[in-house]
């Protein structure tokens, strides 16, 4: 990669994003959905994490995550977000070969830099409003044979 810093920050912009995503979701709801959800709050775990997947696989959620991977597609980054049981996984995707042992630590860097976190604890309170029981965000960059150069889990 030339810039580095160019996509770190590309990637934060990216989380916003993503942030609003989740909130376009949360907008979704009906006040009575919202109320009778709030009511039923000895729900099982098992069901708020099957409520977790159905939100990440939400059709306009999905649509906006895919939107925003289209833009990093020439910049040879992808973005996926999932749910791995009560966890909320985005995946920064490199399509081309990277200098691991130049960008790795960069990667690890911006992972730990007040601003993304920031960023990212926003998400995880968007994601906690909708399905309280969601413990973390857990952010992964992954090189392009799909090993992982560098991941985050924020609480």
């Amino acid at each position: 990669m030339k810039n580095l810093s160019k996509y770190i920050k590309m990637l934060l912009a990216g989380a916003l994003c993503v942030l609003l995503c989740a909130g376009v979701s949360a907008c979704g709801k009906s006040e009575d959905k919202q109320d009778e959800e709030q009511e039923v709050s000895s729900e099982t775990v098992e069901q708020n994490l099957t409520e977790l997947e159905a939100l990440v696989q939400d059709e306009l959620f999905q649509e906006q995550v895919a939107a925003l991977s289209q833009t990093y597609e020439d910049d040879g980054l992808k973005v996926e977000v999932t749910a791995e049981g009560d966890s909320v996984v985005y995946k920064i995707i490199y399509t081309v070969a990277i200098d691991e042992s130049k960008d790795k630590q960069a990667l690890i860097d911006h992972l730990e830099s007040k601003d993304f976190k920031t960023s990212i604890e926003s998400v995880l309170r968007s994601f906690k409003v909708q399905v309280p029981q969601t413990r973390s965000v857990i952010v992964r960059y992954i090189d392009v044979n799909g090993n992982i150069i560098a991941s985050k889990e924020y609480k």
